[in-house]
């Protein structure tokens, strides 16, 4: 040994050095298959893991920070224990390691839900009055014959409610809301409701008008509007925004049983992750539905992660009730937020606006129709306000671009009253269709995360065109232009507004393209992977889990959805014909088509 290299075993004397030296050989000669079988030789440096499952010859899209595409990918414990090429991956196979060949189809992160209504179970017991391609209804007459055969079908009594959902008066071929004459002539002894597609108007027939008690005397609520025949104090049947809480509610039949509830909601897991969806959310969550998945998740019966925003309307409740702790992810579970609404549906004309609709405006006879915004400023404040003081996320449903200045206002207000910043707070702006650039502006600077609804561009962008105009309906769910200022955003469905298929709503931020095959912003288009951001890396920011899921990187969850093509390399205009194969949660199979 040279004298300028220390001894690993110090300055011990020679002899003493020696029989170190040999009862350490020994050592390692008795316990080297033990320790080979534990850690598996690897670099020299650190031990080997071994894979439970590795997926093998595939495109991973792993939605990193430089988008990178591997061909494999290693999965231990229901995380991902690495990705990278085949060969590499392969050398993490165990005795007992699964192998799945995935003979080049392509894998990529789970989908985060931007926002949707999860907790909106029990559509089996409502009629589908949409239009195509979501339900078969054209005109009025479509429309009432679907609810006659909802009553036949669930043999429906003489004096019980009937619903139906989605109706689209953009749609009909009367381009105007059914009345409840439509509906009396049909239905003269059931109360009958029909919600627009929208959720934020309905309208009620003679008999559920009168259950409810709604008449010519009953005055509009605070933020809602019974629309009157003209010239008359007499309800024509449609019920705009929280004038539908006069009627919402009266026809509930008896609840199900704790069981019938929680097997409900494992049929809507699997809904959700049959399109690829690993993370939902439920905006708007009511006292109930929370109480609900609470013991859902201690009865471990919940497989996809659900984020709810409790409404605004029971945050007290929830802030003081000990079941109930925000910003943990447990069994599944976690209360990230809550929501607010500020204004209404553009399609459905009560959105909030700076500017008037261009068309007529049902229950508005001055030429400044706008819109109206559904709370006070004051109100809105205050929200912001006890959300900033709680430190609980903020979630807010702006559609028009006057609601969106109320949301700037508040948190300014709020940033201002109590000597914070909202940069770190990521304050949600659901839906955000119609900002305007300089509100853009203010979004980057206050740390606002917009949450666009690109299927707007198909499902109403003629009729956004028609009753804004070409500079208004192309500028709506700008991705391009947040993109350009670097603002974080997510996309959504608002399932059930429009539907929960993930990968039409990636081809719809990549095309947006119209019913009628008009492109409606081609400015604001985005690529296949900018658009694939929008759904998993920027959703799982959007909820404070950027380090956990999202991407297909090496410590994260192992929340993998294959396909039946590559969203990066199809021809644009079939992404949305890309099939889900297979979701899994953490590791585990959660959906198999």
């Amino acid at each position: 040994m040279s004298r300028c290299t220390k001894s690993p075993l110090g300055d011990l004397g020679a002899k003493t050095q020696y029989i170190m030296k040999k009862t350490l050989a020994l050592f390692s000669l008795a316990t080297l298959p033990f320790y080979a079988f534990r850690h598996p030789p690897g670099d020299g440096k650190s031990p080997q893991a071994v894979a439970d499952k590795i997926y093998i010859n595939g495109k991973i899209i792993t939605v990193n920070a430089s988008n990178a595409v591997a061909q494999a990918v290693a999965v231990q414990g229901g995380k991902i224990l690495d990705v990278g090429s085949t060969a590499d991956i392969s050398k993490l196979k165990g005795a007992n390691t699964v192998v799945v060949d995935l003979g080049g189809k392509t894998v990529i992160p789970g989908f985060i839900d931007g926002h949707s209504h999860f907790m909106g179970l029990g559509r089996a017991k409502t009629a589908n009055v949409a239009a195509p391609p979501v339900g078969p209804v054209k005109n009025i007459a479509d429309l009432v014959a679907e609810l006659q055969k909802h009553k036949a079908d669930r043999k429906i009594a003489d004096g019980e409610w009937i619903s139906g959902f989605g109706y689209d008066v953009d749609q009909l071929a009367e381009k105007r809301h059914p009345t409840k004459e439509d509906l009396d002539g049909a239905f003269p002894n059931n109360p009958v409701v029909i919600t627009h597609v929208s959720g934020h108007m309905a309208v009620a027939n003679s008999a559920a008008l009168k259950a409810a008690g709604i008449d010519r005397n009953t005055k509009d609520p605070a933020g809602g509007m019974i629309v009157r025949k003209t010239g008359t104090n007499e309800p024509e049947g449609l019920l705009q925004e929280k004038a539908q809480g006069l009627i919402r509610g009266k026809g509930d039949s008896k609840p199900a049983t704790l069981d019938d509830q929680i097997n409900d909601l494992k049929d809507q897991q699997t809904f959700y992750a049959s399109h690829g969806i690993t993370t939902a959310q439920d905006g708007s969550t009511s006292f109930e539905s929370l109480q609900l998945l609470k013991k859902a998740a201690e009865r471990n019966a919940l497989f996809i992660d659900i984020e709810t925003l409790p409404s605004y309307g029971i945050i007290d409740k929830v802030l003081g009730n000990p079941d109930f702790k925000y910003g943990v992810l447990d069994n599944h579970l976690k209360l990230n937020g809550f929501k607010f609404v500020s204004d209404g549906s553009p399609q459905g004309k009560t959105a909030f606006f700076g500017k008037p609709y261009l068309t007529k405006v049902p229950g508005c006879d001055n030429i400044e129709c706008k819109g109206f915004p559904v709370t006070t400023q004051e109100q809105f404040n205050a929200a912001v306000k006890k959300g900033f003081e709680n430190n609980i996320q903020v979630f807010v449903h702006c559609n028009g671009d006057a609601a969106i200045d109320m949301y700037l206002t508040a948190i300014e207000a709020a940033n201002r009253d109590l000597k914070t910043t909202s940069t770190a707070r990521r304050p949600v702006v659901i839906h955000s269709q119609f900002v305007r650039a300089d509100q853009l502006d203010q979004y980057k600077k206050l740390g606002l995360v917009p949450s666009f609804f690109t299927n707007h561009t198909f499902f109403w962008g003629d009729v956004h065109v028609q009753n804004l105009g070409q500079d208004r309906a192309f500028y709506s769910s700008p991705l391009k232009s947040a993109l350009k200022r670097n603002i974080p955003f997510t996309n959504h469905t608002d399932y059930g507004v429009t539907p929960v298929n993930h990968l039409f709503l990636l081809w719809s931020s990549v095309n947006r393209q119209s019913r009628s095959g008009k492109t409606i912003g081609p400015e604001e288009r985005v690529t296949p992977i900018e658009g694939l951001r929008a759904l998993t890396i920027n959703g799982a920011y959007q909820y404070f889990e950027e380090k956990t899921k999202g991407s297909i990187e090496k410590g994260k969850l192992a929340d993998l959805v294959v396909l039946s093509d590559n969203p990066l390399t199809i021809d644009p205009l079939k992404i949305k014909d890309i099939v889900v194969l297979e979701t899994i949660k953490e590791g585990q199979t959660v959906f198999k088509r």
